[in-house]
């Protein structure tokens, strides 16, 4: 079956339909060729922004074919039959280009078996047609279904976090689980309004406070210590200096969302980073661990 091109509309001056379609295929052609594919090179995007036509050929913008969301991996293919392959659904019935065999030819993706392929259009394609793409409409309406569901999702998150901000604000000691689902939703909502900065304002504030309470205790001496050798009092000031230092790292640490995991936690980040080998996290993490111990040690030692 061959098919023919209609023919212009015969027209009582048939120079003047000859000159028509001369300027029609003149504008067609000088509009041909003014979108660039995303990987055109400096010299075909220039043109493009300028209003002029791509250089080459290969950097004018093409069809974008893209494989279904779920599409079946080539290993779960191989052990299937062709006949088992060509029930799939009419959206893994693609064309695929082998430019490795010869001659080079359009495959089906999944119209497959061992020793044996299936030019495309496949059985499957012919007999679903349009149903094994999506038409640019029916695309964009789910593109905007999902950009809805985003809105959802991030509006519900932010419930969320504010539940959770009133709640580490109101608790004495919110745990280390509260802690780590603020730290969690910084991970998911980079650019949403921070709900923790009031919680984390307060906490900071506290440290703060109990820093600078231990650093006036510098230079009074208890009277039960006034008959002690110097280099223990020396000691004594140089803890107490120590435990103020410890306090304020904590007031930047709750200020900035980056307070010190649990005992549990943080043995749990050092055995995954040795796993996977990651010896300068491992160090870190060990030194941030004890380094930790340590204060909270000289901590409780001064303030008791």
């Amino acid at each position: 079956m061959s098919i023919i091109p209609s023919a212009a509309p015969n027209n009582t001056n048939p120079s003047a339909d000859d000159d028509f379609w001369v300027k029609e295929r003149a504008a067609a052609a000088a509009n041909r060729g003014q979108q660039a594919d995303p990987s055109a090179c400096g010299t075909c995007r220039a043109n493009v922004e300028a209003g002029k036509q791509v250089e080459h050929d290969e950097c004018a913008q093409r069809a974008t074919l893209l494989p279904a969301a779920d599409h079946p991996s080539y290993e779960l293919l191989a052990d299937v039959s062709l006949e088992e392959n060509a029930q799939l659904p009419a959206r893994f019935h693609i064309p695929v280009f082998d430019d490795c065999g010869v001659p080079n030819a359009w495959l089906c993706a999944v119209c497959q078996e061992d020793g044996a392929v299936s030019l495309w259009p496949c059985a499957t394609a012919v007999k679903y047609g349009t149903k094994v793409f999506s038409p640019t409409h029916e695309a964009e309406t789910a593109q905007k279904k999902q950009a809805a569901r985003i809105v959802q999702l991030e509006n519900a998150l932010a419930a969320t976090g504010r539940s959770l901000s009133s709640f580490i604000f109101d608790s004495e000691d919110p745990g280390t689980d509260a802690l780590g689902a603020q730290w969690l939703y910084g991970q998911a909502m980079p650019q949403a309004d921070d709900p923790f900065a009031q919680p984390r304002a307060f906490r900071s504030s506290v440290f703060s406070e109990a820093s600078k309470v231990v650093e006036e205790m510098d230079g009074h001496t208890p009277d039960e210590h006034r008959g002690r050798p110097q280099p223990y009092i020396d000691g004594y000031s140089d803890g107490l200096l120590d435990a103020s230092e410890r306090l304020e790292k904590l007031a930047d640490q709750a200020a900035e969302g980056s307070e010190a995991a649990s005992p549990a936690e943080t043995l749990s980040a050092i055995r995954t980073a040795a796993q996977a080998d990651d010896m300068p996290q491992v160090r870190r993490l060990l030194a941030d661990h004890f380094a930790a111990v340590r204060g909270a040690e000289d901590t409780a030692a001064v303030t008791s």
